[in-house]
């Protein structure tokens, strides 16, 4: 059974996908409206912990990804003593104990 043609002929244009990125989006018709909602946090956002998602006094933000900690989620690196979530961070269960180390200290141990 052969292909159908298409409906539409040659004056049809072609369909090719196209990269949307951000400069596109805030030059867009929205454009201003979107630079503000990315870049500026609108007033009233509750500083939410990044691990718990508890709305508590938020003080610090982990060192290496920005996201808010609160004080029982918060870990301590023991080599750079960095504040930092517990998703930038891994507990080493060694022979001399617990010891904690975010992302970019943890590739120095051995």
């Amino acid at each position: 059974m052969p292909k159908r043609s298409c409906p539409f002929g040659e004056a049809a244009p072609l369909q090719l996908k196209t990269r949307v990125g951000l400069r596109e989006l805030s030059r867009g018709v929205r454009g201003e409206e979107y630079r503000r909602e990315i870049f500026v946090p609108p007033v009233g956002v509750s500083k939410a912990c990044s691990s718990c998602v508890r709305a508590a006094d938020v003080k610090e933000a982990c060192a290496q990804c920005d996201r808010f900690v609160c004080q029982s989620c918060s870990r301590v690196c023991s080599c750079c003593n960095a504040v930092t979530c517990s998703l930038c961070s891994i507990t080493d269960y060694g022979d001399v104990g617990e010891q904690v180390l975010c992302n970019g200290c943890s590739i120095f141990q051995v």
